[in-house]
């Protein structure tokens, strides 16, 4: 059975689009129909959570934890005389010829598009405000420009 249109109603969507070598990569993150506009900002205002909890996630590891690889590079082992070769000294994993560190960039060069996004979201203000501008009739969207991807957060009505 297919669903009837909801007359009246507001189509939300969450995309990711991502730029690459001239070419544009656009993903559907998720989608919600509803006819309240206080529906349609708390759907918006969940998948801003959702998308900050996810790029925030990527932060850089703690510089101060070790590398572990499970073993003691100080103490021959089976794995280090293979058929009786010598292997050499055991790699430092931070000196990798093929595997060059990451290039990080100083704390507080680019913008923290998270704490963006979660500020939005606690904007109960902001909120209201832009719930009156989607139930007049006009479209809402909220761009978050980020390293990767450009995120689009928007309601259009039906």
């Amino acid at each position: 059975m297919n669903a009837a249109a909801v007359p009246g109603g507001y189509q939300c969507e969450a995309l990711a689009v991502e730029f690459f070598g001239g070419e544009m990569a656009r993903y559907v993150l998720g989608t919600f129909r509803t006819v309240s506009p206080v529906l349609a900002m708390r759907w918006l205002g969940g998948q801003a959570l959702w998308i900050a909890d996810r790029i925030g996630a990527d932060a850089d590891p703690d510089p101060d934890l070790d590398f572990d690889l499970g073993c003691d590079p100080d103490r021959d082992t089976d794995f280090d005389s293979v058929a009786g070769a010598d292997l050499g000294p055991w790699p430092d994993p931070a000196r990798s010829a093929w595997a060059q560190p990451l290039t990080r960039l100083p704390v507080g060069s680019t913008p923290d598009r998270p704490a963006e996004l979660r500020a939005w979201y606690e904007d109960r203000q902001g909120q209201r405000a832009a719930q009156a501008h989607i139930k007049s009739g006009n479209p809402f969207l909220v761009v978050v420009p980020d390293t990767d991807f450009t995120y689009t957060l928007s309601v259009h009505p039906d």
